[in-house]
């Protein structure tokens, strides 16, 4: 069979399923850029053919065929909490404690051990937050391959967040004019290649370029403002009744650079369809909840973001460790609380098992406690926690620790009553002149051609 009579049966396939060319791929032989390398000409095996057939003949005439469930983390929608849900919590813990800009150092210890390889430096932040790890990761790359185009995309499912990364984008746009910045928000498995698993979420995507016009960062803020409607509109997601876990309503991919860059981009800019993943680098930072299953962990997560890496590149991890004074306020309340059960070692195992033969290669580095573990402080002046400690200072110094153990908040209304919480964070302030917390980090990097 000539290439243009199968990617006839594949176009009118799509067409009928609602499906990404570059979904079709990936579900009939596991390869995003088939129906890109049939455009090009290039040749497929007797065997790729015939999957492709197979899938043809399954899917027609009623659609694509099933996938296979993955399994689902059990939650209560009706007490829903995630990492970062709470929103005054997030707020009040991310401008006390100094997480976002040591995560942000540790990242960077990462770019002097990647390959770019032309047209870009490729960079994935899986949960782009507030931005400002990224906007930190963005300015050293600018540092260190400050003439090297960039493709940087993010994903972030809350709009408020999403309205914070976008304040902080005109700035890295004038800085270093060179940049694609993405914006998604699928899920895990689906964000780097920009494709949607469903057909029918494949079928009401939604892809916008902003080519942004200008040479100021404030032109460009003005336009991104003007994308607020647009936002709020279609950047919505609620809770799954199945495992009240927040989803995305429609699948939405925003596709930011300077039109004036166009020209020297267009390699660059991914399209509908036609989107690889080929990352240089990946962040997983605080990517799930601290009490989520570590087959959750490799089999939703970090296993497809693994698979997200290209020859040379490098996925850091970084999640709470424990062990820690914000610990001991945990364990004065409720003796016996370990919410980080999980190590880097059983979740690096876990990966390599889910990634079957795929894992030959790829290293997974747990590295030593004294490389993987390092500290952020809660930041406080001196002598807020020397001398009479304020309960604002307490209070700031309790909300870190319960927001860092991740407890519910239905467990909290009886304690804010009673004041006992109060009591024994200032117990641990003194006792340790201060408050900080550990995470632990692990990279997995794929071995270069």
């Amino acid at each position: 069979m000539k290439n243009d009579q199968l990617l006839a049966q594949i176009s009118d396939y799509c067409r009928q399923a609602g499906m990404a060319e570059s979904t079709f791929g990936r579900l009939a032989v596991n390869d995003g850029k088939l129906v890109s390398r049939l455009r090009e000409g290039k040749r497929i095996t007797t065997d790729t053919l015939e999957r492709i057939r197979a899938f043809l003949g399954e899917g027609l005439p009623g659609g694509a065929p099933p996938e296979k469930p993955e399994p689902l983390e059990r939650r209560d929608p009706r007490g829903n909490f995630r990492f970062f849900e709470n929103r005054q919590k997030y707020l009040l813990f991310v401008h006390t404690c100094s997480e976002k800009r040591v995560i942000a150092q540790r990242v960077e210890l990462e770019l002097g051990s990647i390959h770019p390889r032309p047209p870009a430096l490729r960079v994935f932040d899986a949960g782009v937050g507030d931005g400002t790890v990224l906007a930190r990761v963005m300015r050293s790359m600018h540092s260190r391959f400050p003439h090297m185009p960039f493709y940087v995309a993010g994903k972030e499912i809350s709009l408020e967040d999403v309205r914070l990364v976008l304040d902080k984008l005109p700035d890295r746009l004038f800085e270093h004019p060179a940049t694609v910045f993405v914006l998604t928000n699928m899920h895990y498995a689906e964000a780097p290649w920009l494709a949607p698993r469903s057909p029918a979420a494949a079928a009401g995507m939604i892809w916008r370029e902003v080519a942004l016009t200008g040479n100021a960062a404030g032109d460009f803020e003005t336009q991104i403002a003007e994308l607020q409607p647009f936002l709020e509109e279609n950047w919505r997601a609620s809770v799954s009744p199945r495992s009240g876990m927040p989803v995305y309503e429609r699948p939405v991919a925003l596709v930011f650079f300077r039109e004036d860059h166009r020209f020297l981009l267009d390699g660059v800019i991914p399209r509908a369809g036609r989107v690889e993943a080929n990352f240089d680098l990946v962040m997983a930072s605080q990517p799930y909840r601290a009490k989520s299953s570590v087959n959750f962990r490799a089999k939703r997560i970090i296993a497809p973001l693994a698979r997200a890496l290209r020859p040379g590149g490098r996925l850091i991890g970084i999640h709470s460790y424990g062990h820690d004074p914000g610990m001991e306020i945990i364990e004065a309340i409720w003796p016996g609380e370990n919410p980080f059960s999980v190590s880097r070692h059983e979740l690096l195992r876990a990966v390599k098992y889910e990634l079957g033969t795929a894992a030959r290669n790829l290293n997974f580095n747990a590295y030593s406690d004294a490389r993987s573990i390092f500290r952020y402080d809660m930041e406080a002046l001196p002598n807020e926690v020397t001398g009479s400690i304020g309960t604002s200072t307490a209070f700031a110094a309790w909300n870190a620790a319960v927001y860092v153990a991740q407890v519910e908040d239905d467990r909290l209304t009886d304690l804010t009553q009673s004041g006992r919480y109060l009591d024994a964070t200032r117990d641990v302030l003194r006792r340790h002149n201060g408050l900080w917390f550990y995470d632990e980090s692990y990279v997995i990097s794929r071995r270069r051609d």
